[in-house]
Order: C-alpha cells, then sequence, then structure tokens
C-alpha cells in the first residue's frame, strides 16, 4: 500500500481544497468540522433536485430527533431528481440537540457544496450526507476521511501499535451489539498513556456487517494513524474517534486495563488515502479519573 503525506489544510475553506478519492473535496469548516462535495453532478438553482434538497431538510432532522437511535434515511423524489440522504446523531446526543445540529448541517451543505448532488459534512455530535446515487442500498461503502493529531506517541512503535489494536478490537463487539451501535471507553494501562475512544456504526445494519465496518477501521487506524496522539476514522456507515483526554458525555462504558500480548498480521486491503491533521485541544490539567459505569474489559 502506497502511503500519502500529510496535507496541511489552512483554517479558511476558501484557500485550499484538496481533492479526495473519488473526486471528493475535502474543506475543513471550524474545529473537528469537514464537509466534502462532489466535483461533478451538479444541479440548478431552480431545479426540482432543489426543492426535493429542501423537502428533505424540513423533514429528516425530525426523523432523526424522533427515532431512539438519532438516527434516520430517506428517500425524496423521483429520478432524475431522487435524492437519497442519511443522517446520524452521536449516540451520546438527545433529541433536541439533535434536531438542531441536522438542521444546521443542511444549511451548511447547502452553502458549503452548492449545486452539488452529492455532499457530506462530519461535525463531533452528528453527520449528514445527500447523493443523487443509492449509496443507502449497500454495507460496505464507507469512503473515510483520516484526521490525525500532529503528535506523536512517545512510547515505542510496538507499544503504540498494541494500545491501539485493544482499544479498538475491545470495542467492536460491545458497540456493535448495542441499540446504537455505539459505545466509549477508557483504556488505561501501567504506564502506558490513557486513551479515550468512541466508536459508532448506523444503527440499520446487522451487527455482522458493523463489526466489519470497525474492522475495516481498526485496519485503517493502524496504517494510518499508528503513533499519533489522537485521530478520527470519520465514515459513511461507521466511525472511531481517541484523544488521550476525555471528550465524550457521560462515563466511559468499558475500561480496558491490559494490553493485547500481540498485534495479529493483519492482510490490510484499505486504498490509498490522505491524511489531514486535526486542531490541537488547548492544554490543560490532566483530566479527572473517569468513573467506569459497565465493565472492565482485558485486552485480546
Amino acid at each position: 500500500m502506497k502511503f500519502l503525506p500529510s496535507v496541511h489544510l489552512p483554517c479558511h475553506p476558501w484557500m485550499a481544497m484538496v481533492i479526495l478519492p473519488l473526486l471528493l473535496l475535502l474543506v475543513p469548516l471550524a474545529a473537528a468540522q469537514w464537509s466534502s462535495c462532489s466535483k461533478s453532478d451538479d444541479y440548478k438553482s431552480n431545479s426540482t433536485y432543489v426543492a426535493n434538497l429542501s423537502l428533505l431538510s424540513s423533514t429528516l432532522p425530525k426523523k432523526a430527533a424522533s427515532s431512539t437511535t438519532l438516527f434516520a434515511t430517506s428517500i425524496m423524489g423521483n429520478f432524475p431528481d431522487i435524492v437519497y440522504a442519511l443522517t446520524l446523531c452521536r449516540g451520546d446526543s438527545n433529541a433536541s440537540a439533535c434536531e438542531s445540529r441536522v438542521t444546521t448541517a443542511f444549511q451548511d451543505l447547502l452553502r458549503l457544496c452548492p449545486y452539488k448532488k452529492n455532499a457530506a459534512v462530519y461535525y463531533d455530535p452528528c453527520m449528514l450526507k445527500f447523493s443523487n446515487k443509492n449509496f443507502l442500498a449497500t454495507t460496505t461503502v464507507n469512503d473515510p476521511l483520516f484526521i490525525v493529531n500532529t503528535k506523536n506517541f512517545t512510547t515505542n512503535a510496538d507499544i503504540t501499535q498494541r494500545l491501539l489494536f485493544t482499544l479498538i478490537n475491545s470495542m467492536a463487539q460491545l458497540a456493535a451489539n448495542s441499540l446504537r451501535r455505539f459505545t466509549t471507553s477508557r483504556l488505561d494501562v501501567g504506564s502506558s498513556p490513557t486513551l479515550y475512544c468512541l466508536m459508532q456504526c448506523m444503527p440499520d445494519l446487522i451487527p455482522h456487517d458493523c463489526e466489519s465496518c470497525f474492522q475495516d477501521i481498526l485496519n485503517s487506524t493502524l496504517e494510518y494513524l499508528g503513533g499519533k496522539q489522537g485521530g478520527r476514522v470519520l465514515g459513511t456507515r461507521c466511525y472511531m474517534r481517541y484523544e488521550m483526554y476525555p471528550f465524550f458525555q457521560g462515563d466511559p462504558k468499558l475500561r480496558i486495563i491490559n494490553l493485547a500480548p500481540h498485534v495479529p498480521t493483519i492482510n490490510n486491503t484499505t486504498t490509498p488515502a490522505t491524511v489531514y491533521p486535526q486542531s490541537q485541544p488547548p492544554d490543560a490539567a490532566p483530566p479527572p479519573e473517569g468513573k467506569v459505569t459497565v465493565q472492565e474489559h482485558n485486552g485480546m
């Protein structure tokens, strides 16, 4: 597999655009927010496609907020102006915040990806994607974006890989079998860095497909994020974030207390990707000890 170099993106979206695989453009909106817009497949300002998007923007936020999983899909219109849409709010969000954030996501996408039929936006608390292609029909297309902390771990490479493998491998089954396909964790093992992690996949995936999506995230993390103090893999079907500080709501659902003895050989089939730096959190005192509410887990 060929590595592509990290690309520095300025803070303002009009200053730089980077071509992604599948001809998507990635633009950082602000800290922890990214949008992607198709390079082709434009629509006209007075088209039926616009009318269908308008209908979606008024119905999809409410549909997501009324769901127990804060997740919704929708199809609006007919060919050639049909629109497929998907949105998900993070598993530690609430209904009112979810509706507001998805409404804002539509507004942002129409502003940042004007006249583009394929667009997606990722925030910390939610994501939204719409397209004229039926991406809802498959469970395998994830098209992830890789966002990394620019600071490296000071531990050696072997320990770092074991930390990341243990973290994601320990969480995958728990998240895949939960109602919201969501879980959080804290890993603290001896003198190794303490890590916090969040993983979620789309609630319409069956547990097996969710675990398969997380397996792809595990492979990609070891390939592209190894050695970094924090990072995210943001995908249409599942995503993951880990940091050295708490960033999710509530106590971690899982505490991991032992490292896996080794990282098994992984047949990595991930495609080459571009890795983008994320903004750094402000320096602060070490976070308080997190209260563990569900279970402890030995690394496997």
